[in-house]
């Protein structure tokens, strides 16, 4: 074989690899178009029809110092999406969800000159609207400040998609408490049951959403390296 038709050999071999490569990638886009889509689709028409029923709540969240909030309901349901391009095309590259779960009850809650700055450190980490007004003696020193806490807090999510590997990260914020979580799993596994099982978890509902989570390869995968 002469030098030429060797290096042409190589080189068809080469592209015939970058082919199946890309191929193969396309096919994780896909997927995780496809998740992405379904979670679209199926939490804004939940949202549609929570912002019509406006559903009371289960969540009970707990404010430091304060004690449980109880007693809300479910309102202003959004959600969006957000395109990526990649490869040749453009895809489904993240979902945004937000809903409101609250009350037209506000707290006033009085703090000292000790607890002030933890308690108003507390709102912000939460994100909970908040009014406050600080109270002075006669010698102009800080004595308490009052609190005014709008009971009406923020459920989040955003769904990421990670086009080459095929895989979703799914953040999660205030759903049952104030708190953040993440969860992973791949775009194949995001199936018609999953959204559901993810939607009933959202809005507090009985679900199966954290065992299909641990039912995930990747949840197994960090196992084993565990």
């Amino acid at each position: 074989m002469g030098l030429l038709d060797d290096l042409k050999q190589q080189a068809d071999a080469l592209k015939a690899q970058d082919t199946d490569k890309t191929e193969s990638l396309r096919g994780n886009a896909v997927a995780v178009d496809h998740a992405l889509r379904r979670a679209f689709l199926y939490m804004n028409d939940l949202g549609k029809q929570l912002n019509i029923v406006q559903m009371p709540s289960p969540f009970v969240y707990k404010l430091p110092t304060v004690g449980d909030i109880t007693g809300l309901t479910f309102r202003d349901f959004f959600a969006d999406f957000r395109t990526k391009h990649f490869i040749d095309k453009d895809y489904y590259g993240e979902v945004h969800l937000a809903t409101r779960c609250g009350s037209d009850k506000v707290l006033s809650i009085k703090k000292g000159p000790d607890d002030m700055e933890k308690f108003r450190d507390t709102l912000w980490q939460y994100n909970i609207e908040h009014k406050s007004e600080q109270y002075r003696d006669q010698r102009k020193v800080i004595t308490h400040e009052m609190f005014e806490v709008k009971c009406d807090f923020r459920v989040q999510s955003k769904f990421e998609g990670d086009h080459e590997t095929g895989k979703l990260k799914i953040m999660v914020k205030n759903v049952g408490d104030f708190s953040i979580d993440v969860f992973q799993m791949t775009a194949l596994e995001f199936n018609d049951k999953a959204v559901e099982e993810f939607a009933k978890y959202f809005i507090g509902r009985p679900n199966e959403w954290t065992e299909i989570v641990k039912r995930s390869v990747l949840s197994q995968r960090a196992a084993v390296a565990a």
